[in-house]
């Protein structure tokens, strides 16, 4: 264990009155305002970067708390959104949604030499005592050097935000390793919980993963019929009067994952990072279904009894459950919780499909991964639990973990706000093999969503990989074409189907593949196939607004068993 200490705090902004109140204040570098909230916090967070030493400024974590800035732009978004409803129309590009949080993390990477971890974390109330706890427990256990907290937060009484930022450090300056945790602790997936259109659990995704087959519907959630495309992955879960769509499909995929992992109960150290809500939205209350999206004024962790700063909020656009998953990881690796609950939902709303929708990012058919005659997204429905815990409290409770994480890497960064950035693919890919402490993987869950540059992005970064370290035909596959993309929760069947393959030594397929685009690196599988000796897969996960994250699993290979679809 090493002692961290906090640095200057460097403020800025957009709110003029709001700084000049603080400039009095010795304990703060205050900046002048910024024209543009973008602006102003690149200013704050490379003023920050600065005060560190030379060799850590490139890769130091970013963590933000931006509940104030996501409950703005989302109610604006939203409130657009009604509008086009009332009138009955499409929305406009120049309506699209808001950028997210995210894309400030990732106009700083465009516009320094950053090119770090970065999280955003939207939490109701409880937003920047997690990203202080974070930082404050990692460094102290040595998992990084040095962090920096940044906030974005409404100036009072003025039109326009407030940014706070700080670097914590390592007193002693101690060095820390790239790879594992304290002690050489490791965390593992104890447990897994889906719901798909499939159905409920993950031995019916996994089922009809193998079977090649696509559970296409029409969309009767809402009124689409402005929208290019209705036909969607829609689950068989009913509505109830007052109750949320996403708390139902949460809560059948909680249940399975706490008794895969051998839980009767939550731990009282319990960490749960929800992926897929925002924080209550009172400008746009009143909204239709708005409660499929945001949560209510009293949020209780969607009813996991969880106290508020233990229950984490992430936005991370289509990546929001990787970077769950990483946070989740070092939070354990520290000691701040003893078991951690990553969730994801997608239930179909009005607000998501208008987004994809005047992106024009949905086919008009169905969505075929990897295909040359891919023309979009079919979105799908449907929730995902993960239990993490370390290797160490597995074991002392007898229970045999599923796979261990061995690698994540998580980056927002890349130019544009839809299109995958390729290079920055395969740099989160090459950091989770070097922190997994390999070269090479068994199989890749890609990410494939169906889209022309998505895939097309995804396989060169691959390829790029592969020709680093000579892969020869590593197998890839997507299940986007079976039960479509879940969003922000898009990573949970991929963990799901990685995890089954190294249980069942079958590599699944490609729902709707018909014709694969060519790879030098990689090989893309439209039909499953039997594989003896998996013992490692890698799992990708990217979003709009520069998410990208790569993930690794691994897990001792028992043999081939025989390849049958009962689980």
């Amino acid at each position: 264990m090493t002692h961290p200490k906090a640095g200057a705090v460097i403020v800025g902004g957009t709110a003029p009155r709001s700084l000049d109140g603080l400039r009095s204040r010795r304990d703060l570098s205050v900046l002048a305002a910024g024209e543009s909230l973008s602006a102003a916090f690149v200013d704050v967070l490379s003023a920050a970067l600065d005060r560190l030493p030379a060799a850590l400024r490139g890769g130091v974590p970013v963590v933000m708390a931006a509940t104030d800035y996501c409950v703005a732009t989302t109610s604006q978004y939203v409130g657009r959104c009604v509008e086009a409803e009332a009138g009955g129309r499409r929305l406009r590009p120049s309506e699209a949604m808001t950028p997210e949080p995210a894309q400030l993390i990732q106009e700083l990477a465009e516009a320094s030499g950053w090119n770090g971890p970065g999280h955003v974390l939207i939490s109701p109330r409880a937003a920047t005592l997690q990203a202080v706890r974070w930082a404050w427990g990692a460094v102290s256990a040595g998992l990084h050097e040095a962090m920096v907290v940044c906030e974005v937060v409404r100036a009072a009484h003025e039109d326009g935000y407030r940014i706070a930022a700080v670097p914590v450090t390592a007193a002693d300056g101690a060095r820390v390793p790239r790879t594992g945790g304290p002690g050489g602790s490791s965390v593992v997936v104890s447990g897994t919980g889906l719901v798909t259109a499939f159905g409920d659990g993950g031995t019916a995704f996994w089922q009809g993963l193998l079977e090649g087959r696509r559970e296409l519907s029409e969309l009767t959630r809402f009124d689409a019929s402005r929208f290019r495309s209705r036909t969607v992955c829609q689950t068989r879960v009913e509505e109830l009067p007052g109750r949320p769509t996403r708390r139902a499909l949460l809560d059948r995929a909680r249940s399975e994952a706490l008794r895969e992992a051998g839980l009767d109960e939550l731990p009282g150290r319990t960490l749960l990072v929800s992926a897929g809500v925002v924080p209550h939205l009172p400008q746009v209350g009143d909204a239709p279904r708005i409660d499929e999206i945001a949560v209510e004024p009293d949020w209780d962790g969607d009813g996991s009894g969880i106290a508020p700063p233990d229950a984490v909020l992430m936005a991370h656009a289509c990546a929001s459950g990787a970077f769950g998953l990483a946070m989740a990881r070092e939070w354990l690796l520290c000691g701040l919780a003893d078991v951690a609950l990553v969730t994801g939902v997608s239930s179909l709303n009005a607000y998501d499909y208008a987004c994809l929708d005047v992106l024009r990012a949905t086919s008009t058919t169905a969505a075929r991964p990897f295909d040359e005659d891919r023309s979009g997204v079919t979105v799908g429905e449907g929730a995902g639990v993960i239990v993490l815990e370390t290797a160490e409290r597995a074991a002392a409770r007898g229970h045999t973990p599923l796979a261990t994480l061995s690698g994540i890497s998580c980056r927002v960064a890349g130019q544009g706000i839809s299109r995958l950035n390729a290079h920055i693919g395969a740099a989160c890919m090459r950091d989770a093999l070097a922190m997994a402490g390999l070269t090479t993987v068994d199989y890749v869950h890609g990410h494939a969503p169906g889209t022309r540059q998505g895939d097309e992005a995804e396989l060169l970064a691959l390829d790029q990989v592969g020709a680093e370290h000579d892969w020869r035909g590593v197998p890839v596959s997507s299940y986007k074409g079976a039960v479509g993309h879940l969003l922000h929760a898009s990573v949970f069947p991929g963990v799901v189907a990685a995890v089954r393959a190294l249980r069942h030594q079958v590599l699944p397929g490609t729902p709707g593949l018909r014709k694969p685009l060519d790879a030098r690196h990689v090989r893309v599988l439209r039909d499953p196939e039997p594989c003896d000796g998996i013992r490692s897969v890698l799992v990708n996960n990217f979003g709009f607004g520069g998410n990208n994250a790569a993930l690794l699993l691994t897990g001792g290979a028992a043999g081939r068993r025989e390849w049958s679809t009962d689980g």
